[in-house]
């Protein structure tokens, strides 16, 4: 995979795993709640939403009832420094990071949030492993983003007269049983998030916080969907691996190779 990057533009990463319903999970939570403060994560809170359930009216017929709002419990344990935020409800367990650091590391503190999830309501199946990763594209000084992304995610802006106001190119790739959602957003002004994300009171690096300028957005969401008996964190960590690197190999076919050279620190 080559060198890390010294400096690299990722601000904000996911891991999830949705497992077998748990409808009873408030049940277990004093116990959850405490494994994770032992581990690092004091922050707590609980959050009360609604989803809508549709089912057929009977088996085998397509048609559908009238939507349903089903309440849902959401429960948030996060770190003191507001930069690692585990988000649970009771179908599946969500890692948000700002402070991604590596792989290794970001994938082994997310596993350990599942162990204490399964150790405490015994998972049964898995049915969906994923990965985001969401890079703010910031040119330096005497750089526009032509020097950082490939013409192919740029869009016809530049071709259609007038001001430029946005861009938004978005593909979705089936790679074995990965597929890979790719979207790159461009604009200028401050730091914006896809519309499905909040972080509430997360900490944000402020490199990314204080450009206001011309920027993308490289949004890459890597995930696998089907259902198999949960036996350990190593079979969810070979799966998650495979999704890292299919990741990274589509940041690097999106940006430049100057691009690279700026964030390694080795361009001159």
């Amino acid at each position: 995979m080559g060198a890390p990057l010294k400096d690299p533009p990722v601000f904000l990463t996911l891991a999830q795993v949705k497992f077998n319903p748990v409808l009873n999970l408030i049940e277990y939570l004093p116990a959850i709640q405490d494994d994770f403060r032992n581990v690092g994560y004091p922050d707590f809170e609980s959050h009360k939403g609604f989803a809508i359930r549709l089912q057929a009216s009977q088996e085998g017929s397509q048609e559908l009832n009238t939507p349903e709002p089903v309440q849902m419990n959401r429960f948030q344990f996060g770190n003191a420094e507001k930069t690692h935020l585990f988000i649970l409800d009771s179908t599946g367990l969500t890692l948000q990071s700002t402070k991604y650091g590596n792989f290794e590391n970001f994938s082994e503190c997310f596993l350990k949030g599942l162990s204490i999830v399964h150790e405490a309501v015994n998972l049964t199946y898995i049915e969906r492993i994923g990965l985001r990763y969401l890079d703010r594209i910031m040119p330096i000084q005497g750089k526009d983003l032509n020097d950082y992304l490939i013409e192919a995610v740029k869009g016809p802006q530049s071709k259609l007269g007038g001001d430029p106001v946005y861009s938004y190119v978005e593909s979705m790739n089936l790679i074995r049983s990965i597929r890979l959602i790719s979207r790159v957003a461009i604009q200028s002004g401050p730091l914006s998030l896809p519309p499905d994300l909040q972080i509430g009171g997360m900490r944000i690096e402020e490199k990314f916080l204080k450009h206001n300028g011309e920027n993308a957005t490289l949004d890459n969401d890597g995930f696998i969907e089907e259902r198999h008996q949960f036996v350990n964190n190593e079979a969810i960590h070979a799966k998650l691996d495979e999704i890292h690197e299919v990741i990274n190999k589509a940041f690097k076919e999106t940006v430049t190779e100057e691009a690279l050279k700026i964030w390694s620190g080795s361009y001159e």
